[in-house]
């Protein structure tokens, strides 16, 4: 019984984490994405743009994690009841 105990903390502990990345990058994905609009109008330079897509392609595994932890956690919080 402790050990699903200790089970379930790290589990909801991963999927805090998770959810803390996630939230950031969903925070720091339209400021950089205003910054490389407001570079393209002034310099003409695309060079920004690279690290709004890559950042949607690195977050994308990153949700999908989250996803089946938080999935993991619900099952397991609702196999205790």
């Amino acid at each position: 019984m402790n050990d699903d105990r200790k089970d379930l903390n790290k589990l909801i502990k991963n999927r805090d984490i998770y959810k803390a990345l996630l939230i950031c990058a969903f925070i720091l994905w339209p400021c950089i994405l205003i910054a490389a609009i407001y570079f393209y109008s002034k310099k003409g330079s695309i060079a920004l743009f690279i690290p709004v897509f890559t950042l949607i392609a690195v977050f994308v595994p990153v949700y999908i994690q989250f996803r089946s932890l938080n999935a993991e956690v619900k099952s397991k919080e609702q196999g205790k009841l």
